[in-house]
């Protein structure tokens, strides 16, 4: 994100925060898509998908006044989502643990995809587990950090760094099917 980006967000925050309806409009707008596509990928249902993208807008509409810090706004946002995810989840008893024992260590620390396989790590990225898929989305789509990325899932740096290894070689072996 341009700094010219994190500027209009900022304005854009300030202006929801004070109840200015057609800043709310700007800033679902801005940020539709990449969530929609973050949550639908996290659940295999469509329709939850959606529920869920506005039951996220709905806490961010209700609790924007609470960020103090409007720089971390995407951050925010990406965990209140992944929170109402993972309660959906919870809910529907669907929730599979996290088994980092199970994956083979990678040898070959080349992690480039081609373009035209594209298609294929999407479809590949719906059959891996809900942790794996979040930090693979959160760092390459979202391009997060590792900090950014620990504060949407609320646990340490290390644990992301962990995960995001573990993810690509789900994702790998999954492309290799």
């Amino acid at each position: 994100m341009s700094s010219i980006d994190k500027l209009i967000d900022q304005v854009l925050l300030l202006r929801c925060q004070i109840g200015d309806r057609d800043a709310f409009a700007e800033l679902i707008e801005r940020y539709q898509k990449p969530l929609r596509y973050f949550i639908s990928r996290l659940l295999d249902d469509a329709q939850i998908a959606e529920d869920i993208f506005q039951e996220t807008w709905l806490t961010v509409i209700r609790q924007i006044h609470t960020l103090r810090h409007l720089e971390t706004f995407p951050t925010w946002l990406y965990r209140v989502a992944r929170n109402k995810v993972y309660q959906q989840l919870r809910t529907k008893n669907r929730f599979s643990q996290l088994d980092e024992n199970t994956a083979i260590i990678n040898e070959n620390h080349d992690d480039v995809f081609c373009a035209e396989d594209a298609a294929k790590i999407h479809k590949c990225l719906k059959k891996l587990m809900p942790e794996h898929r979040e930090v693979l989305m959160l760092q390459f789509l979202e391009q997060m950090s590792y900090q950014q990325i620990a504060e949407v899932l609320n646990c340490n740096p290390g644990t992301v760094r962990s995960r995001i290894h573990y993810a690509k070689l789900a994702l790998k072996k999954e492309m290799e099917k």
